[in-house]
This record gives C-alpha cells, sequence and structure tokens, in this order.
C-alpha cells in the first residue's frame, strides 16, 4: 500500500495524521486508530516523506462517525485542530460564516468536540 494510499485510508476512517518532529502522530477513534496502527507503524518512513513533500487534500466527503463513547475533550480537540490546520474549507470557515461552512468531516469533528 502506498503512503497516499494510507493517509487516504485514515482519513476516511477519522484520522487526522500529522508530524511532530520525525514522527508521524494519529488521532481520532480509538477502534480506527487501533485497526490502523500496524499498517501506520510498516510504513512508517513513507509517511513522513509524505507528508513533509506535500500535504494530503482532505477527503471533503467523507463522514466521520461520531464517537459512541464520551471522550476527553482534549483527544477531540486534537483531532480537530489536526484536521483543521490541514483543510482550506475548514481554516477559511473558522474566520466566520460568511467565508462557508465547515467540510463533512471537519464538522463531525467539531460537533463532537462542542458537545464534549
Amino acid at each position: 500500500m502506498s503512503a497516499q494510499a494510507l493517509i487516504r485510508q485514515a482519513q476516511a476512517s477519522g484520522i487526522a495524521l500529522r508530524l511532530v518532529g520525525d514522527k508521524v502522530k494519529a488521532s481520532g477513534p480509538r477502534e480506527a486508530v487501533t485497526r490502523l496502527l500496524v499498517p501506520l507503524r510498516e510504513h512508517r518512513e513513507a509517511l513522513v516523506d509524505a507528508l513533509q513533500s506535500e500535504p494530503v487534500e482532505p477527503l471533503h466527503s467523507a463522514p466521520v462517525k461520531a464517537a459512541t463513547e464520551p471522550a476527553d475533550w482534549h483527544a477531540l480537540d486534537a483531532a480537530y485542530l489536526a484536521h483543521h490546520f490541514n483543510c482550506p474549507t475548514c481554516i477559511a470557515a473558522g474566520r466566520g460564516s460568511r467565508y462557508g461552512q465547515r467540510c463533512g468531516a471537519g464538522m463531525a469533528l467539531w460537533r463532537a468536540y462542542s458537545a464534549a
């Protein structure tokens, strides 16, 4: 599996990937992160290269399933911010309603964070 395909699969599962130093950090629904943990570790070097070379455009049509259990607001905040800073649609929406609405994934993350 290519790094780009793995990044897309992570996004479709509601997982935000970001670089912290030279490490890939994943945040999102616990079960989704657990499911992709082995492939993410196996392709760590390729993911670092892919995330450094060019940001991946977020999936705007992929729904993000809301957490079924109460989640720590810190984790929800981190997941939303990881998505927000890689999504031009959500960045614009953060400036105010006259700049548009959040994308589908961003709105789901924002609602989960707001409800916590």
